[in-house]
C-alpha cells in the first residue's frame, strides 16, 4: 500500500518507527488522523497532513514508507 492509499479521516497507529525528511521521529503507539496528502513535484516530496502534525517524505529517501506504508501505520479499528 502506498501513501496515496491513506484514507481521509482515517485513524492510524504507528507500528514501526520512522523519521520524516525534516527529522521528525514518529514512534510506535503514536496516533495519527489523516487529513490530506500534497505532492510537491519539483522536489519529489509528499506532505502528509495529519490532524496531529505534518510529515514530509521524500520519495527517494523515505522510499520504504512511501511505497509500503502498511509496514509503518496500521488502521485503528
Amino acid at each position: 500500500m502506498r501513501i496515496t492509499d491513506l484514507e481521509t479521516g482515517g485513524e492510524y497507529v504507528v507500528h514501526t518507527s520512522f523519521r520524516d525528511d525534516r527529522g521528525t521521529l514518529v514512534l510506535p503507539g503514536d496516533s495519527l488522523t489523516f487529513e490530506r496528502l500534497s505532492a510537491v513535484p519539483v522536489t519529489g516530496a509528499f506532505e502528509l497532513h495529519f490532524r496531529e502534525e505534518m510529515l514530509v517524505l521524500q520519495e527517494d529517501r523515505q522510499k520504504d514508507v512511501v511505497e509500503h506504508v502498511e509496514r509503518f501505520l496500521r488502521v485503528v479499528e
